[in-house]
């Protein structure tokens, strides 16, 4: 079992002007606190005289007797000049400074507090609200201390406040002398001795991590100190290196590695990044970064690897998985639709895959612009780096800048420190995009231009611009000739953007996609459960004229909307709503030509002759060949129903 960890070790040191024996009055009141803390450290209480202070100090730090002394401010700042052990003052407590100006009150006299090197602001502001006379002094020595009490006592200052040599001090003058030190003020200090001894413990552990973790370092790591002097190094560098004199503390490091400009690291503070060095066959890369103390250089780290090792961990993490939401997952074979527009739209997407220009893909929202760009990135030679997607529209201006760009530390009120690379600088080696570009701000716009033009990036608040090696797709809704006409958007950054182009049709130009559609969408939602798949289909094929007719201003991302709710529906078929209730959207009469009741003929055309009559056959069947309740589930008026009937193939019932 580890070591049950040591109690910090406290030394309260209280000096007299002569000690005879007798314990002051701050030692009385110790006495009276110690108790409690008897769980959480050592504290002892020495007692001495003014002229043997310093004699005593010395021999407590030369024996190791205490982590911290606490001593009155005066002998506290003395001290701080001659030993190394931490000191802290007793603070003076207000209670006692209120009760002393109480005390002169009653006394009918002049009430003097006198300080070590400060005065008490806070008695100067309320200065006013005494009834009696208050003066402050402060003394920087003993004898400057003796004086003033002489003064005070002298311009009729019958109470004297402040430390136990004041007080000793006032007595010997006549005057009433109060102690500014109470309870409370000595319980607050020794609070603040054990938060001292508590951080340094926990310092001191943390220190042992650090340690051991730098002896399992793969890589070989030296600590110097100020001159250059080796005063820690881990195995690794010496197996690294293979010495015929294994490197030991104590070495000088320019003897070492005289190729290495340390003494330039120590004297500038500028770090060596990734220096290249030969040591027989094998080829180092050797770092070496200053230790900053205080802002002053107080030694510097030394670091070592081989250069293969750097390789084969480079080639690591390419091969690791990219962040979830830096990849693309969809590929061109997802893409489903047979119609000649949208076909020849795959077509053009999978030629442009094969090369590095700029893509802008258009096309209303919701029809799938950014699967486009990830089937583009996907079948491309970037296909292993990350795709980096950002929706313009989504962000305030100030925000999306800093997304995109990124940020150096101190760029803003709230930045993370180290600062923040933007998305350009995440999407390297990648494909960005930039999903709604006709929303981005002018501002932005500018900025952007320069991407694209120099390939290097500025980060806010920056000033030295990082190259970058990607791939830019963009995508928008907008007509951005016409916003350019509008001075809303670059007439420049769209003749940047419109070197290869996409035009994704909307889905009521490719209704013939919508069967094939809603099965593949169904299927999905299914997950494999035959049973929930069909029930959702026997709703979706009475409502299919209607989808083949409806406007789709929402596109494919509508069509998933509609195919969702029926999904959910035919999985509770005793809670069944009339579908005009559940698809309010598709039985609202429209004003637009495609309009089913408007043009029964034509909406029956454009579902294909077989899948008419496959929809009109399950139908009928549907509703025991009603031929009303038919029409109506079709949305096409009874003669025409009759006319589909009198087609060869189609049964009625008797």
């Amino acid at each position: 079992m580890p070591a049950e960890p040591r109690k910090p070790r406290i030394i309260a040191l209280i000096n007299h002007l002569t000690f005879d024996g007798h314990p002051s009055k701050l030692t009385l009141t110790l006495n009276e606190i110690l108790p409690r803390y008897e769980q959480q450290a050592d504290i002892q209480i020495v007692e001495t005289s003014v002229d043997k202070l310093l004699a005593t100090a010395k021999s407590i730090e030369r024996e190791q007797r205490a982590d911290i002394l606490i001593c009155s401010g005066a002998s506290a700042e003395f001290l701080r000049k001659k030993i190394s052990t931490t000191i802290l003052s007793f603070r003076m407590g207000e209670y006692d400074l209120i009760r002393a100006i109480n005390l002169a009150k009653e006394r009918g006299t002049k009430a003097g507090i006198l300080t070590h090197q400060r005065t008490l602001k806070e008695l100067e502001e309320m200065s006013s609200l005494f009834t009696v006379e208050v003066s402050q002094a402060i003394y920087t020595s003993l004898q400057d201390a003796r004086e003033k009490v002489r003064t005070f006592v002298d311009q009729g200052y019958r109470v004297i406040i402040g430390s136990p040599t004041v007080v000793e001090l006032a007595e010997a003058a006549g005057a009433e002398g109060v102690f500014a030190i109470n309870a409370d003020a000595v319980r607050l200090t020794l609070d603040d001795a054990l938060a001292i001894c508590h951080s340094r413990a926990a310092e001191a552990q943390k220190h042992r991590r650090i340690h051991a973790v730098l002896k399992n370092l793969n890589e070989g790591v030296i600590a110097l100190d100020a001159t250059g002097t080796v005063f820690s190094v881990n195995n690794s560098m010496n197996t690294l290196l293979q010495p015929d004199q294994p490197i030991s503390i104590g070495d000088r490091a320019t003897e070492r590695f005289p190729d290495i400009d340390i003494k330039g690291v120590l004297t500038t503070g500028t770090s060596i990044e990734s220096h290249l060095s030969s040591r027989g066959s094998q080829r180092l890369a050797i770092s070496v970064l200053p230790i900053m103390e205080e802002g002053q250089i107080d030694g510097a780290i030394l670091t070592c690897q081989e250069i293969r090792e750097i390789q084969r961990a480079e080639r690591r993490l390419r091969s690791q998985s990219r962040p979830s939401h830096f990849i693309a997952r969809y590929h061109f074979e997802q893409l489903t639709g047979e119609e000649h527009t949208f076909q020849q739209a795959v077509h053009l997407a999978k030629l442009y895959a094969h090369s590095n220009s700029t893509v802008l893909i258009t096309g209303e929202s919701g029809t799938g612009k950014e699967l486009f760009a990830q089937s583009i990135h996907n079948a491309s030679n970037r296909q292993q780096m990350p795709f980096v997607a950002i929706n313009c529209a989504a962000f305030p201006e100030t925000l999306l800048e800093s997304e995109l760009f990124g940020y150096d530390e101190g760029a803003f009120t709230g930045s993370r420190k180290g600062g923040k690379p933007g998305l350009f600088e995440a999407a390297h080696n990648g494909t960005i995009f930039l999903d709604e570009i006709g929303d981005m701000p002018i501002h932005l716009q500018t900025r952007l231009l320069r991407v694209l033009q120099e390939r290097q990036v500025l980060r806010l608040g920056g000033s030295e611009p990082t190259p970058i090696n990607i791939r830019v797709i963009a995508a928008t809704h907008r007509d951005l000739q016409k916003e350019i006409a509008n001075n809303q958007f670059r007439e420049d950054l769209f003749y940047r953007l419109n070197i290869l182009r996409i035009s994704v049709p909307p889905l009521r130009q490719r209704t013939s996609d919508i069967p094939p559609l809603t099965k593949l969408l169904t299927k999905n939602l299914a997950g494999g459960n035959i049973d929930r798949e069909q029930a959702a289909n026997e709703i979706l094929n009475t409502l299919m004229p209607r989808l083949m007719n409806h406007k789709w201003s929402g596109n494919i991302r509508e069509l998933e909307n509609l195919i969702e709710r029926a999904f959910l529906m035919s999985q509770f078929p005793d809670e069944s709503q009339p579908l005009e209730a559940l698809f309010p959207e598709l039985f609202s009469v429209p004003t637009e030509h495609h309009s089913t009741l408007n043009a029964p003929k034509e909406s029956l055309h454009n579902f294909g002759k077989a899948a008419e009559i496959t929809l009109i056959q399950e139908t009928l069947d549907a509703h025991d060949g009603d031929m009303a309740k038919t029409a109506k589930a079709l949305g096409i008026s009874r003669s025409t129903l009759w006319r589909r009937l009198r087609q060869p193939h189609v049964k009625t019932q008797n």
